[in-house]
């Protein structure tokens, strides 16, 4: 049988991402927490956090376990230490993938012997880092907010795609609520792609030009964002 590790941190929104694959029928090895993150040496918040979380609280886990009972979980710092290169030493995983973990080191792509792949909550080819979907409201590019599934390599957010969603945007929307939708998305290529991957089925296609770096997004621009994304999505027809 295939082994599958996935490297994430522990959130509602991850959580539900694990859940959703179990529930799937697609069985888990184990799953890698980070336990650290990146600090940019400028404030990125508190904006809406409250608000995000209580939507995902709310949404994510009507139809699906919000505990983690049926899976092996482990933590470690940082998935780039020698605890987690042992763990990955220890499972030895086919595949896994990548959601919301800093840039991984070669070893740890290494690890797997077949796959790997990341979640990214963007439009790589647009916007490659971090708040991709902040990034595409403040250039009022609404027609490039969505998911991507991507495979790792060395160079960020530039691997060939196993499918992308872009996010329909609705009247009425919040910006706190794009985290859940974009998330969705992202679960559901994923799914399909591990799937694919297990039938021996599945494509991967060049992404069709190297997008932007964008790093955090600092909180006095995040705070502009809110009313722009908003007020946009009011003025949406039915």
């Amino acid at each position: 049988m295939k082994k599958l590790v996935i490297l994430s941190t522990d959130t509602l929104h991850h959580r539900y991402f694990v859940n959703r694959i179990l529930d799937a029928g697609i069985d888990i090895t184990a799953v890698i927490f980070e336990t650290t993150h990146v600090e940019p040496p400028f404030h990125t918040g508190p904006l809406f956090e409250e608000e995000e979380n209580a939507f995902e609280e709310e949404n994510f886990f009507k139809d699906v376990c919000k505990d983690l009972d049926r899976v092996q979980v482990d933590t470690v710092k940082s998935v780039n230490d020698d605890e987690c290169k042992a763990l990955l030493q220890k499972y030895q995983p086919d595949y896994g993938c990548l959601f919301g973990t800093g840039k991984v080191k070669p070893y740890v792509i290494e690890a797997y012997k077949d796959l790997l792949l990341n979640v990214h909550r963007g439009i790589p080819h647009r916007y490659r880092g971090v708040d991709s979907d902040l990034w595409a409201i403040y250039h009022r590019d609404w027609d490039n907010i969505g998911t991507a599934i991507h495979k790792v390599d060395v160079t960020l957010d530039t691997g060939k795609f196993a499918g992308m969603e872009w996010l329909k945007l609705k009247k009425g929307m919040k910006i706190w609520q794009l985290r859940y939708y974009t998330t969705v998305s992202g679960t559901d290529i994923m799914i399909s792609a591990f799937k694919d991957y297990l039938a021996g089925n599945l494509k991967l296609s060049s992404q069709e030009e190297v997008g932007r770096y964008y790093s955090y997004m600092p909180l006095c621009l995040k705070e502009t964002m809110v009313p722009k994304f908003n007020n946009y999505c009011e003025k949406l027809p039915e």
